[in-house]
């Protein structure tokens, strides 16, 4: 819990940024990474194959070399002026792999994983000794990744907040065992299915130990939000929830982000969901604009009341399909549009809020 002093500080800058006034470096990143302030937005761009992309670089080229993705981190820093990057390439498919799934890389896209690690009871057993012998630096990509968030400590210079994006113990859980599979055993043998998703926790600490000791401001966990659609809120109450909790304080003192979208579509069990969430002590984050196709994303409404009522910041993220309208100005006004939606009668008082967020 931060102290008043804190608070008052945070409120300071808030009230700075605000007026139009240029921000610190270090303001910009105490903005991102504090969480006892709900009615603030800093905005980030998470995953980062456009950004490579935009810069000269594969796919596959910047995911084996950190130099050259930390490289076109730092371009995109550089030209669009966001508060936070949020990366990852090969972020969704390291654990399972590391964990015994067998992956495919394309040149220019997401590793995909072919061939799941769990088929029976026995496979769990082997799961269970290989996490208890895992180091969490040194296996598969993880040495490649690690290098990457150290290069971006380096060479970020404390300009912006470096944010590590490990995946969290149930999608990685689902990734290993496959989907029919997990949704088999959590049905016919949910005790199984929670040794595959401990394992996986204990796991997802040590990767997030790891992480922690290369500088880092913070951490978000990736693929929470492609649990939403696919599993009912009483399975993720069971096999998520209690489960993220410790990878949670297994991240502290750093801040954790917790990353959701696509609420609005799904009724109040989902909103309760997620309110049960964030009292776990995370931040709640959301996407401005998750599916082009559609539409406009009403999440942030959702979040916003919900920071608000724990007291809790929140963080946007801004979808690739965005940046592929064109100029920097383009984007901070499709960004402006949505943001306004949270002000409506106070947005001429507000003219600035994301002025900083885009050059």
């Amino acid at each position: 819990m931060a102290s008043k002093e804190q608070i008052e500080m945070v409120k300071n800058i808030i009230g700075k940024r605000d007026k139009g006034q240029k921000l610190q470096h270090i303001e910009r990143i105490i903005l991102t990474v504090f969480q006892e302030h709900a009615d603030r937005i800093p905005t980030g761009f998470l995953f980062t194959e456009w950004i490579v992309n935009r810069y000269g670089y594969s796919c596959s080229e910047a995911a084996a070399d950190p130099e050259k993705h930390s490289d076109a981190i730092v371009k995109f820093f550089e030209e669009f002026d966001y508060d936070v990057v949020f990366p990852g390439i090969e972020t969704t498919v390291v654990e399972a792999e590391i964990l015994g799934c067998t992956l495919k890389r394309p040149k220019d896209s997401n590793p995909q994983i072919v061939k799941e690690a769990i088929t029976c009871e026995r496979d769990v057993e082997e799961l269970e000794e290989k996490v208890a012998a895992l180091d969490g630096r040194t296996e598969g990509r993880m040495p490649v990744r690690l290098e990457l968030f150290k290069q971006l400590v380096k060479k970020t210079k404390g300009e912006y907040a470096v944010i590590a994006t490990p995946m969290q113990p149930l999608p990685v859980a689902v990734q290993i065992l496959g989907y029919p599979l997990a949704v088999k055993w959590m049905k016919t043998k949910p005790l199984l299915m929670h040794r595959v998703v401990e394992a996986c926790t204990q796991a997802a600490i040590k990767f997030a130990q790891a992480f922690k000791e290369t500088g880092i401001h913070g951490i978000t966990s990736i693929a929470a939000w492609n649990s939403v659609p696919n599993f009912r809120p009483e399975q993720l109450w069971e096999f998520d929830t209690p489960y993220l909790a410790r990878m949670i304080q297994s991240a502290s003192p750093l801040p954790f982000m917790h990353y959701y979208w696509g609420l609005h579509l799904l009724g109040d069990d989902w909103t309760r969901f997620l309110a049960r969430q964030a009292s776990t002590g995370t931040y709640i984050m959301t996407n401005l604009d998750p599916d082009p196709q559609q539409g406009p994303s009403r999440d942030l409404k959702t979040f916003r009341e919900l920071a608000n009522t724990f007291h809790k910041a929140y963080a946007v993220g801004v979808h690739t399909e965005l940046f592929k309208e064109g100029t920097p100005e383009i984007i901070e006004n499709r960004v402006k549009e949505y943001i306004k939606g949270l002000y409506p009668e106070a947005f001429g008082q507000f003219p600035v809020l994301l002025k900083y967020a885009v050059k």
